[in-house]
């Protein structure tokens, strides 16, 4: 019994190194994936000191909008802040807060995902945002930690896996590319836009039906209390979602716009429909708006956002 317990012991020693050498392994790929721009989004963010429109979700958001557009029409500097759904919609706006300042104003759009469970917590994807952004551990909850947990040892396996192959391949680390989808991919204002004259790709439709999570509505209040505390303005917008799935989740989606409407105490720009686009204007993705959405959405959001802004 005691070489059993000794061994045992040995064994869960043995695997917790192996777990904790894979997360602090570093990201040695030629080209690093679009998690990685979160580097270049923190700089824009410190950067533009003045009054400026934070875009921030998930990648409805870095793939809805050319904020050229935008700054255009509303002669506001714009920032594009959004990665990944995937991080959870309590991390997305932690993150963000670090960097709003008096007289900016931000403007949510979180998938609809968000509100349905306890997805708004964050899965897998946080991991690579927490390997990108070490620091931002502060910002985790243990609600947070324990909704990753599962994640983390094939995170870390995988880690491992790649590091070990591009050590043997010994590539030199890329500084541009023009595939989608990488730390790249982003321009000067954070939008993805390598893809905007691409062809579309086969679309991926999505199933998100489910109860919406009021506990949500009640975190994004808090969130708006916070923002007005500093001067700034808060507003959600709703995300770019296709006809096809649309039509699929619409008892949800409109189970979420009643719940906002009923719970909230923030400002809400527009509704579902006023962002749900012809399936042809999307990429590859249910949320992911090509070229011409692109276009079509910043002007629609411009426009809304004019006489807010007065």
């Amino acid at each position: 019994m005691k070489h059993f317990i000794k061994y045992s012991v040995v064994f869960a020693i043995g695997v917790f190194l192996f777990v904790f050498v894979g997360l602090i392994l570093p990201n040695n790929n030629p080209v690093r994936s679009v998690d990685y721009s979160l580097v270049a989004k923190h700089n824009l963010l410190q950067q533009n000191k003045q009054p400026k429109v934070v875009l921030t979700g998930g990648s409805n958001v870095v793939f809805g909008f050319n904020s050229q557009i935008l700054q255009d029409d509303l002669n506001y500097p714009v920032v594009n802040h959004a990665i990944h759904a995937g991080y959870g919609l309590k991390y997305i706006i932690e993150d963000v807060l670090q960097f709003v300042n008096e007289g900016d104003v931000i403007v949510l759009s979180p998938e609809y995902s968000h509100f349905i469970g306890d997805n708004y917590y964050g899965k897998e994807p946080l991991l690579f945002s927490l390997t990108v952004k070490p620091s931002n551990l502060k910002l985790i909850s243990f609600q947070q930690l324990a909704s990753i947990s599962e994640f983390i040892p094939q995170f870390s396996f995988d880690k491992i896996k790649s590091f070990v192959y591009n050590k043997a391949k010994n590539k030199p680390r890329r500084t541009n590319s023009e595939k989608n989808y990488t730390e790249f991919s982003i321009n000067k204002f954070g939008d993805h836009y390598t893809h905007w004259d691409d062809k579309n790709e086969d679309l991926k439709l999505y199933n998100f039906n489910g109860v919406v999570n009021v506990d949500v509505i009640e975190f994004l209040n808090s969130v708006n209390d916070q923002i007005k505390r500093k001067g700034a303005k808060f507003f959600i917008s709703f995300p770019s979602l296709c006809r096809s799935t649309y039509t699929k989740n619409k008892k949800t989606i409109l189970a979420i716009e009643k719940a906002l409407k009923k719970y909230g105490n923030f400002n809400i720009l527009d509704s579902p429909k006023d962002h749900v686009y012809k399936d042809v204007l999307f990429y590859d993705t249910s949320y992911h708006l090509n070229g011409d959405g692109v276009s079509i959405r910043s002007k629609k959001l411009a426009s809304e956002l004019k006489g807010q802004l007065k």
